[in-house]
């Protein structure tokens, strides 16, 4: 029988040894189930991403400079004028949106979509 977290901690005093040699057993064997776990979930295959792998939205010389804040918003705007024009299913919309989701920080997309929603977004779409 295995002993678990809150009852380890009713037997065991950090400053003293357990005086019962079954109660180190109990130790000794939770401690290896432990240690046997960790291995178990360091093994897990992890996956390989190569460079190809990972996309960004293209170079555009509209933006030239370090800052992309105008490139983001504008790929933004982008892809919901897209929409608009083509409707929600249109696959030609769909790199827009790869290019807005990879140059955009997450909370700007939620506040622009809480703005669209609000009617006070300040984009033209």
């Amino acid at each position: 029988m295995a002993i678990r977290g809150s009852q380890l901690l009713d037997m065991w005093r950090w400053d003293t040894e357990p005086e019962d040699t079954e109660q180190k057993e109990l130790v000794e064997e939770v401690e290896e189930e432990e240690i046997e776990a960790k291995k178990d979930e360091d093994e897990e295959p992890k996956l390989k991403v190569t460079v190809d792998d990972v996309k960004t939205a293209p170079m555009d010389y509209r933006f030239p400079t370090t800052n992309q804040a105008k490139h983001c918003y504008t790929r933004y705007n982008e892809y919901h004028k897209c929409i608009a024009e083509k409707g929600e299913d249109a696959s030609e919309c769909t790199k827009y949106a790869k290019y807005y989701r990879s140059l955009c920080p997450g909370e700007w997309v939620e506040k622009w979509n809480e703005q669209r929603e609000a009617g006070t977004y300040a984009g033209r779409y």
